[in-house]
C-alpha cells in the first residue's frame, strides 16, 4: 500500500574485477544488465558445466559475453536430462579493455598446431585473428574453419579467465590486410630484418602482427606490405614454427605492458 517498491540492484559503474577470482566460466550472451535476473544455459555449455564441472544447484558459476562483460551467478535449476541450467547473477561488471588491442594476422599451420596457436595467442590477449593466405601458405582455410577456430578461442577464454573472444575474420592475402590497417599500426616479422621487436617499447592502443608462413614472406609481399606503412621486427636469427613466433611476440607485447 503506497510503498515503495523496491528495485533490483544494479552493476556498480566501474567495478572492476579480477580474472583469478571468478569461479567456473562459461559463455553467456548477451548478458542480462540487471543483477538478480536469471539466464539458462543450453547446448555445450550446459553440458560442460552438468557433465566435467558436476554443478549442482546452489554452485557459484561465472559467465561472460565475449565483449568484456562478466557476471557471478549462482545455480537456481539443472536438468540433466535436457541438458539445461538455470542461473541467477548475484554480480555483473566491466572488464578493463586489453591494453594494446593485439590482432594477430598470421599464415595458418599444419594440424593441430593451428588449435596450439588460437589457444595459446587467445591466452596472451589477442583480440583479432585473421587467417594470412600468403604465396608459401601451406594451409588453405576451409568454408568452414572459422567457427572451428572461434570455438578454439572461446576455450582458451574459458581455461584463461579471458573476457574477450577474440574475432576471427576472413582469410586475407598480406596486400590485401595491410591497405586495411591504419599506418603505424602495422609489424611484419621477417627475420632477415636487423630491427628487433621494437613494438615492445610503443606506446599504442592497437597493434597488428603479421606472421607469415615457415616458408617466410615472398620479397613481394613484404614489399607491398612494407609500401603500406609496416614496419619491420626480428624475433631472431631462426626460423621460427609459425605458432612460436605468434606466441613469442605476443608474450613479449603482454609482458611489456604489465
Amino acid at each position: 500500500m503506497g510503498g515503495r517498491r523496491e528495485q533490483p540492484p544494479r552493476a556498480t559503474p566501474g567495478a572492476v574485477a579480477k580474472a583469478d577470482t571468478f569461479p567456473p566460466l562459461f559463455y553467456c550472451a548477451p548478458l542480462p544488465d540487471v543483477v538478480g535476473e536469471r539466464v539458462t544455459l543450453t547446448g555445450d555449455e550446459a553440458s560442460h558445466a552438468l557433465g566435467a564441472r558436476r554443478l549442482q544447484v546452489g554452485g557459484d558459476i561465472g559467465l561472460f559475453d565475449g565483449q568484456g562483460t562478466a557476471a557471478r551467478a549462482v545455480v537456481t535449476a539443472v536438468d540433466r536430462r535436457r541438458h539445461t541450467l538455470e542461473a541467477k547473477l548475484t554480480d555483473r561488471q566491466r572488464m578493463p579493455n586489453p591494453r594494446p588491442a593485439v590482432h594477430l594476422a598470421c599464415a595458418l599451420p599444419k594440424g593441430d598446431r593451428a588449435a596450439v596457436l588460437l589457444d595459446m595467442a587467445t591466452q596472451l590477449g589477442m583480440v583479432r585473428f585473421t587467417p594470412l593466405v600468403c604465396t608459401r601458405s601451406v594451409v588453405k582455410p576451409g568454408a568452414n574453419s572459422r567457427e572451428r577456430l572461434r570455438r578454439i578461442c572461446l576455450e582458451a577464454c574459458k581455461q584463461s579467465r579471458r573476457f574477450y573472444l577474440p574475432e576471427i575474420e576472413a582469410p586475407a592475402s598480406p596486400r590485401e590486410l595491410a591497405r586495411r590497417v591504419p599506418p603505424g599500426n602495422l609489424w611484419i616479422a621477417h627475420p632477415t630484418v636487423d630491427a628487433a621487436a621494437t613494438f615492445i617499447r610503443q606506446q599504442t592502443n592497437t597493434l597488428t602482427l603479421f606472421i607469415g608462413p615457415e616458408g617466410g614472406f615472398t620479397s613481394q609481399e613484404l614489399a607491398e606490405v612494407m609500401a603500406a606503412g609496416a614496419r619491420p621486427f626480428s624475433l631472431g636469427p631462426a626460423i621460427l614454427r609459425i605458432e612460436t613466433a605468434a606466441v613469442a611476440a605476443l608474450a613479449a607485447i603482454t609482458l611489456s605492458a604489465r
